[in-house]
This record gives structure tokens, C-alpha cells and sequence, in this order.
């Protein structure tokens, strides 16, 4: 927030400036925390910033086009999503020591990660979880959930699960190192992305880093149908997609892949062979290249 750092150091330099735009911080402090104390300061500074750029790269469509309505030129905007290190998340990890450790070994385990902030949908998922597990007695058996990390919306869901009883069936991490994410993704058998929706009904403008993640992994995965998540996700090929902050949805989806292992196999290694193909971090960084010296040899020429 407030920074030009980066646009000094390359008029110093005398270098491009390439500038990485995931929304802007004005409108995250207005709806998801408290309006800044100097916000027209703050726009000024965002402003500059995204005009005097010689590339500025959008995690999604939503971004470009809010740029766009301010202004920006369209020629020095590059949609480029979030992606993975595909070697590092791999299904070939092993995340038996974790299943271990949280009694999850022969069952089917619903798997979230997140740092639990309002837009990550933990409490839909904890509302879906719970509804499961209570009206359909078999899953209660034969499911567990892992509730990987933590974050301002975890008290919440902690007590919705307490209230429900179902502490045993639902367990809690706590915060993981980076490093260690992909073993805690191994253990699992599902794995949620319950997004949701802009409070102020703007488009949603995220990239979620856990999906391409969760697609690395090779797991089956239930998702929202929000912009760009439903632009990496195909329905019914490569995760199931869910309206978003529908928890009777989010469970019923839930409840379909617990009870078909051939469907969650098939969706888990069709995402996987997509994210290789096109959401690495390598291919992130050289389409972001390619646009930069596409960019420079237009104004050149």
C-alpha cells in the first residue's frame, strides 16, 4: 500500500518496469477491514503506479477490466493467472506421516487450506461439512475433514463444528510451514475451494493460488463457479463446480465424490495434466516476458 518504490528504482536504473496488479488495496481496506484514513492519497499513488508501467500483469480478467474503467490502456495490460510449482506439488508426495498424526488413515478426507480471510468460503465449507456428516450417518465413519492453516475466520468455524458436536470428525492444523503444504494436500482425498462472492456484487477478481495447487496435487476438487476459477475449472472434467456460498450445493457435490472414487480419480488426473500443461510458474514468467518484449518493441518501432 502506498508504495513506488519499484517505479523509482527503474527510472533510476533505467530498466522496465513491470508491475504485478492482484486489486487494489483501496478497495480491500474498504470491504474487508476499514477505509484508509487517506484514501484518495492512496489512489493517486495506485494510479501512478499502474500508468507508468511499461507492463502491468493481471492475476484475471476482472482485474483488467476494472483497470480498464480507470483508465489504464489496454495494450499494457497482461492477463497472466496465479500458477504452481508443479515438481514441488506432484501426486507422487507422500502424506501418510500427516493422515497419521490426525487419525485420517482409511478414510476419505475433505482437505481446505487457506489463511481463513473472508472471501475463502471457510465457513460454507464448514456449514456443507457439517450438514454432511450429521444427516448422513455412513460419513460419519468413513469421512474426515482437515482444515488446513489459520487466519481471522477460523474462530468462527471452530465453533460451528463445536456446536455441531463434531470436533472428532473435523480436525484442525493450525499454521503449517509453506514447505510442508503439499504433504498436508497428500492426505487428502477431496479438496475445497468455496470461494465467495464480492460483498459489494463486483466481479470476483482473484486468482486463488490453492487451485492450481490443489490441480498439481492430482485431487479431485469441489470449486465455485466464480469468473476465473470457473475459467481453469471445467465442470465434471476437471473439478466439480458449485454455486458460490451455497452450502446445500457445496455438501450434496461433497457427499457425490466421497461416494465415487472412479470420479474423483478421472477429475483429479485430467486437473493435473491441465496445470502442467498451462498454470506453471514457468510458464507464468515467460508469457510475462514475451508481452514485456512484445510491449518494448512496439514503442521502439
Amino acid at each position: 500500500m502506498n508504495s513506488y518504490a519499484g517505479l523509482r528504482l527503474a527510472h533510476r536504473l533505467g530498466v522496465p518496469f513491470v508491475l504485478e496488479y492482484n486489486g487494489s488495496e483501496i478497495w480491500i481496506a474498504r470491504h474487508w477491514g476499514r477505509p484508509l484514513r487517506y484514501e484518495s492519497v492512496a489512489a493517486l499513488i495506485e494510479l501512478m503506479n499502474v500508468n507508468a508501467a511499461d507492463l502491468v500483469v493481471v492475476v484475471s480478467r476482472a482485474m483488467r477490466d476494472e483497470l480498464l474503467n480507470r483508465g489504464v490502456a489496454p495494450d499494457g495490460i497482461l492477463v497472466n493467472p496465479n500458477g504452481v510449482d508443479s515438481d514441488r506439488y506432484c501426486p507422487a508426495i507422500d502424506g501418510g506421516a500427516v493422515a497419521a498424526r490426525y487419525s485420517l488413515t482409511g478414510k476419505t478426507v475433505i482437505g481446505f487450506i487457506a489463511t481463513f480471510q473472508p472471501w475463502h468460503g471457510a465457513e460454507v465449507l464448514a456449514e456443507a461439512c457439517v450438514r454432511l456428516l450429521l444427516k448422513r450417518s455412513a460419513c460419519r465413519y468413513s469421512v474426515r475433514v482437515l482444515m488446513i492453516g489459520t487466519g481471522p475466520r477460523l474462530p468462527a468455524v471452530k465453533e460451528m463444528v463445536a456446536r455441531a458436536g463434531l470436533d472428532d470428525y473435523v480436525k484442525f492444523t493450525g499454521l503449517v510451514p509453506q514447505e510442508d503444504g503439499p504433504r498436508y494436500l497428500a492426505a487428502c482425498d477431496i479438496l475445497a475451494s468455496p470461494h465467495v462472492s464480492n460483498p459489494d456484487g463486483s466481479p470476483f477478481f482473484g486468482s486463488p493460488t490453492k487451485l492450481f495447487e490443489y490441480m498439481a496435487m492430482g485431487k479431485a476438487i469441489v470449486a465455485s463457479r466464480l469468473e476465473q476459477i470457473s475459467e481453469v475449472l471445467r465442470h465434471g472434467e476437471t473439478a466439480w463446480l458449485v454455486p458460490p456460498g451455497d452450502a446445500d450445493a457445496l455438501g450434496d457435490a461433497l457427499a457425490r465424490l466421497v461416494g465415487d472414487s472412479p470420479l474423483r480419480r478421472r477429475l483429479g488426473e485430467a486437473a493435473r495434466r491441465d496445470v502442467v500443461a498451462h498454470y506453471t510458474w514457468r510458464a507464468h514468467v515467460d508469457r510475462s516476458l514475451e508481452a514485456l518484449e512484445s510491449r518494448l518493441c512496439a514503442r521502439v518501432a
